[in-house]
């Protein structure tokens, strides 16, 4: 099952158990219906920002809600950087070079400097990388939670 799949299941599950429809949890998330109905139905992969007001509205980590965890460990969360500067958070954690974050990310490195610039950010797809590749969770790169 693919990311987008894990999703869509993770979320219509998690709808079900707070008994909250489309149109409701677009009011209480502020992301458009359409948008939401998109992710159900595994057409639109979710910015970073997105994801992470579903995770927050419904009190689970990303990871959890991509399917990446079985389970929804309490954890507390913060509000996630910029991702300019959880970079820096990043590589002095892990102790790497800059160029092993555009290799993990699989993407240029003209592209990760617009991140490490602040001018642009990644994808979720990207964040996806970055976590498989330095073998952490999706909410530790974004900032989300401390390792």
């Amino acid at each position: 099952m693919d990311n987008l799949s894990k999703l869509s299941e993770m979320l219509d599950s998690l709808m079900f158990e707070h008994e909250i429809n489309l149109t409701q949890l677009a009011n209480e998330v502020g992301i458009d219906a359409t948008t939401i109905g998109r992710y159900l139905h595994s057409r639109y992969t979710p910015t970073v920002a997105n994801l992470v007001k579903l995770a927050d509205y419904f009190q689970c980590t990303t990871d959890f809600l991509l399917g990446r965890e079985s389970e929804n460990y309490p954890t507390v969360f913060y509000s996630c950087p910029p991702f300019s500067e959880q970079l820096k958070v990043l590589k002095e954690h892990f102790n790497c070079p800059w160029w092993n974050f555009y290799k993990t990310a699989h993407i240029s490195s003209s592209r990760f400097y617009e991140w490490k610039n602040g001018t642009r950010t990644p994808t979720l797809d990207c964040i996806i990388f970055l976590a498989d590749g330095f073998g952490c969770t999706v909410d530790f790169i974004i900032g989300r939670t401390k390792q």
